[in-house]
């Protein structure tokens, strides 16, 4: 999955600063930021992980099925006349 340059530059914050991170990603007033503060709390790694997890699960090239994200190729119906089953030598 691709990340975008604000996405690499929300990994770093992450890394130094898991909340700030989480803050501009999901907004101060989320689950998401409240959870985040309180795992740096506990602890500067379980801070560090949720933070890549959620900049990661709300990245810009997130695909959203529900919304459209992703482009379906119809499959061809019809029998191609050029595809031949069988043996292809005329022994007699």
């Amino acid at each position: 999955m691709p990340y975008t340059g604000r996405d690499i530059a929300l990994f770093v914050i992450a890394f130094f600063f898991p909340p700030i991170a989480v803050w501009i990603r999901r907004g101060i007033c989320s689950t998401d930021f409240l959870i985040n503060v309180c795992l740096t709390c506990l602890g500067a790694i379980p801070g560090i992980i949720h933070a890549f997890y959620i900049v990661h699960k709300y990245n810009d090239y997130f695909e959203d099925i529900e919304s459209g994200g992703l482009e379906y190729q119809p499959v061809p119906t019809h029998a191609q006349d050029s595809v031949s089953y069988g043996a292809t030598n005329n022994a007699e």
